[in-house]
């Protein structure tokens, strides 16, 4: 059976300059939410990170990806990491492989108990002072909750903290599933993502209370498409 092709999704990258993004500057806004996340705890140093958010729409897989750039321009080694395995996106906005992946490393580290760089792709761009690495999602498993919430996961993602100086994971939203509850049980921090045109207020509440009641350290929030007005979209971390 041949392959079914995926047409390259498009959104906002702070990395492609040939476009104009209005009278904002979306790389000092997300430099503005880098700092907002370094500096969210006094009592603990932040180095990984995973982002969430309500319900599939609502800048979520943007927020990582550009939130990686932002990373990689201060940091010599930053990984961003595809854990939403039911809707696995970074690789089609990065215009990257899904060969293989999250579930794939994941796998062979719960028989070997070492870690293999192979599966991590590599990119890089001019304002990064290292290289950007990515763990796409890989090959799709029926059941990621249960991978996602086992040990092998909580022992991988202790062996990357150690090979990366920064780590951003991709969560499924909370509001469908619980993915992104053992996600953030294995990282510093969480940031949850709402969209000012899509999120209900009741909804994001019910959801970011869900995440602390199970231990989940959520960091802040970050507002994305926010009408400015102007018929153009604005960022925002709160």
């Amino acid at each position: 059976m041949a392959q079914k092709k995926h047409k390259t999704r498009k959104t906002l990258n702070i990395l492609d300059k040939t476009k104009k993004h209005n009278q904002f500057d979306y790389t000092e806004i997300f430099r503005h939410i880098r700092t907002n996340i370094e500096f969210s705890t006094v009592d603990k140093e932040i180095k990984s990170i995973s982002i969430t958010s309500t319900q599939p729409g609502e800048a979520k897989t943007t927020t990582s990806m550009n939130l990686a750039y932002i990373f990689a321009t201060k940091y010599q080694r930053v990984l961003l990491v595809d854990c939403d395995l039911r809707k696995t996106m970074l690789h089609r906005y990065m215009k990257m492989s899904n060969k293989q992946g999250l579930t794939d490393a994941l796998i062979e580290f719960g028989k070997t108990h070492r870690f293999n760089p192979e599966y991590i792709q590599k990119m890089s761009d001019p304002s990064f002072i290292g290289t950007l690495s990515v763990l796409t999602g890989g090959v799709h498993v029926p059941n990621p909750s249960e991978l996602l919430g086992s040990d092998v996961f909580k022992e991988y993602m202790n062996v990357l903290k150690q090979n990366y100086d920064f780590i951003i994971v991709d969560c499924a939203p909370v509001g469908r599933i619980s993915d992104a509850i053992p996600v953030g049980n294995a990282v510093d921090g969480t940031i949850f993502v709402v969209s000012a045109q899509d999120t209900k207020r009741k909804d994001a509440a019910n959801c970011i209370s869900l995440l602390q009641r199970n231990n989940v350290n959520v960091l802040g929030s970050v507002l994305t498409k926010s009408d400015t007005g102007s018929g153009s979209y604005s960022y925002y971390y709160y």
